[in-house]
């Protein structure tokens, strides 16, 4: 479990998407403005905590806690990719 207590979940949101991958034909489908900006991932996350994929890359985390099970997220973008991602919002 990666903790994420304190963090602002759009910038977490953010980090996780930068650091994440296109899957598949992911690369189909257009990011709103041509970025993932923090103000975007807020928005977003008006909506929900779970990410499956965005935009194309994938996420497969929850973010309705103070920590998020890492696992799917590393299982597809590289192992501690989610811990690397997180470290720069601490």
């Amino acid at each position: 479990m990666i903790n994420i207590k304190g963090l602002d979940k759009a910038k977490v949101l953010k980090a996780l998407y930068d650091a994440s991958h296109v899957q598949g034909m992911g690369f189909l489908q257009a990011v709103p403005d041509g970025t993932v900006t923090v103000p975007h991932c807020r928005e977003l996350l008006k909506h929900g905590t779970y990410f499956d994929y965005l935009y194309g890359r994938v996420l497969k985390v929850d973010l309705s806690g103070d920590e998020f099970d890492e696992r799917l997220y590393e299982r597809d973008n590289g192992r501690d990719s989610a811990a690397r991602a997180i470290a720069f919002l601490k």
